[in-house]
């Protein structure tokens, strides 16, 4: 079992040793197998179909307050707009209008203004199938108020794309203001309808309300809402001065009851928790972390005592006591294991000058808050007086408008409730109409450009990265088949380990070829055949993967330079080597 792993790594060696005689002695045979695979595959992927994409992105507004107005008082919405966007965008009829916008098919293909016919779903199928154009639509971000929208076109044609995606969102645009206006057009009728409905009831509420009271001079009914309104107002206001005036009493009195017992509590306070004499350095590690947890455990203690007001029995402070006498404890257990020499302690503040210190630092702050909060005080209790004498005015001017009838009161609350919706009605027909006055369809759906379509010159499909990939991969596939292939139709003995594997015995030696003369004039026209020939095959190669290149990253490069050579060749008298126009995948513009 020892041995296991010595074998693998010799077997491993040993299969190493093989590849790489099998790479030394046939590296001529692999060598014209990926130079001819490889540029046969590399001259055919310019032959590939392409495909070419062009987005934009754009946003659609709505206008907030014209959004709610609609949304709140009518059965219209712009809502519609948005859960249509990709059926108004990208759909069988937006496409039809899209294709006749760029030329593509005739305006009198688009006949009906509903659903499309079978003559014009088959027109648009043909387009789309010759041009092999495909569009999708996806929100970027969207709330509600603001869409952003991204259109993108795939096609065989990079022209066709781009005018496609341009037409499509014009079309969508265009088509939503109409609608806009056509929602805002429903929506003024029914808003007019209402406006009407509620003058000719608040009309009949006037004169059921003024019927009856003409003996009465000076009154007016009509008061008694705002009055009413104001009372309240007043009432609440007395009583979040009053709420005021006893949260800052509450606090003035705490503030100084603590400042009557901070002098009889501090030195006890500071007596009681002042730090401890410390052990020498060589208590090590342990003594300091103690030091600071006792620290930690009293800065706790001030703050609930002195900024939170806890008195000694609370049990958040009985618990941080228990806490500190525990630490305490254990700092004393640790100072008695310490070493008994130490080196002499260093001069350093005086035991509870840090306790004193805060403690003197929170009484300064309560006094401090002591004195904004009675100025507070002085303040909201001069506002309380006033509150109460306004409320005492208007009290008695309500008792006086109010000592009436049970009915009086209910047609005064119908009538005040048919003003306040006539003012709304007639402000939202009001901002409806300038509105419309003031171009709506700038207005109520804004659509602003964030970016524009650009000049499309490199095809998405293929991309160069897979081209190659493929490619290299057909070439070196067949490298490694031709290198095997010849290796297993060799019956040749070309290494003592061969020997030795096909017979069967061990070998110690062999014997090569003999370098004669006339072995040696084989050698060199070998060499003088095969050089040549290999370096017109690794440089057809490396034309044909710079044409398969240019061809995907710059088309009209590409396109011009086979233009030229096709036509230098022409001249020349040789022709059918180049294509006029390289198959790049694209189409004539229409």
């Amino acid at each position: 079992m020892s041995s296991a792993p010595g074998q693998a790594f010799d077997d491993l060696r040993q299969s190493l040793h093989e590849v790489t005689r099998v790479v030394r002695q046939r590296w001529r045979l692999s060598t014209i197998g990926l130079a001819v695979v490889g540029a046969a595959a590399f001259w055919i992927s310019q032959y590939l179909p392409r495909e070419y994409t062009a987005s934009s992105l754009f946003e659609r507004r709505d206008d907030v307050v014209l959004q709610n107005i609609i949304q709140g008082n009518s059965p219209y919405s712009f809502e519609r707009l948005k859960s249509t966007m990709s059926l108004d965008m990208v759909g069988s009829r937006a496409l039809l209008r899209g294709v006749i916008s760029i030329g593509l098919l005739p305006r009198e293909t688009l006949t009906s203004p509903g659903a499309l016919s079978d003559a014009e779903r088959a027109s648009l199928e043909s387009v789309l199938k010759q041009y092999e154009l495909r569009a999708d639509v996806r929100l970027v971000h969207s709330s509600s108020t603001l869409d952003q929208i991204l259109l993108r076109c795939a096609g065989n044609d990079p022209q066709v794309v781009r005018a496609l995606v341009v037409a499509l969102r014009d079309n969508y645009i265009a088509e939503s203001r109409e609608r806009m206006h056509e929602i805002l057009g429903s929506t003024r009728s029914f808003f007019a309808g209402e406006v009407e409905r509620l003058r000719g009831e608040l009309a009949r509420r006037e004169s059921e309300l003024r019927s009856g009271y003409d003996e009465f001079p000076g009154l007016d009914p009509t008061d008694i809402v705002g009055v009413g309104n104001r009372l309240e107002l007043l009432r609440a206001q007395r009583d979040s001065y009053f709420q005021r005036k006893a949260a800052l009493e509450a606090e003035a009195a705490a503030r100084e009851q603590f400042l009557q017992t901070a002098a009889a509590r501090e030195a006890e306070f500071v007596q009681k928790y002042s730090p401890a004499p410390t052990s020498s350095p060589a208590g090590g590690v342990s003594d300091a972390v103690v030091d600071e947890a006792v620290r930690a455990v009293k800065r706790e203690l001030v703050e609930l005592v002195t900024v939170r007001r806890m008195t000694m029995e609370h049990p958040q402070v009985r618990a941080l006591q228990d806490r500190l006498d525990a630490l305490e404890s254990l700092r004393t257990a640790l100072a008695e294991t310490a070493p008994v020499e130490s080196p002499p302690e260093r001069p350093g503040p005086p035991p509870g000058s840090e306790v004193l210190a805060q403690w003197q630092a929170q009484q300064m702050r309560v006094e401090l808050e002591l004195d904004a909060t009675r100025k507070q005080l002085t303040v909201v209790s001069r506002q309380f007086e006033e509150a109460e004498e306004r409320l005492a005015r208007f009290e008695s001017l309500y008792e006086q408008l109010v000592a009436k009838d049970d009915t009086f009161r209910d047609v005064l609350d119908r009538r005040a409730q048919l003003s306040q919706e006539l003012a709304v009605w007639q402000s939202h027909l009001s901002g409806l109409e300038r509105i419309m006055t003031a171009e709506t369809g700038e207005r109520g759906t804004q659509f602003a450009l964030i970016e524009e379509p650009e000049d499309v010159t490199q095809p998405t499909r293929p991309r160069v990265a897979s081209v190659f990939a493929v490619c290299s991969s057909m070439g070196l596939a067949a490298a490694v088949l031709l290198a095997a292939l010849a290796e297993l139709l060799d019956r040749s003995f070309r290494s003592v380990n061969q020997v030795a594997r096909s017979l069967g015995v061990p070998v110690l030696a062999c014997i090569g070829v003999a370098p004669t003369p006339a072995q040696r004039r084989r050698a060199l026209r070998a060499r003088l055949f095969w050089t040549p020939t290999l370096s017109l095959l690794v440089i057809a190669l490396l034309a044909s993967a710079s044409l398969a290149y240019t061809s995907l990253r710059w088309p009209h490069v590409h396109r011009a330079a086979l233009e030229r050579v096709a036509g230098a060749l022409q001249h020349a008298g040789v022709s059918g080597l180049f294509p006029v126009s390289p198959p790049t995948g694209e189409v004539p513009t229409p």
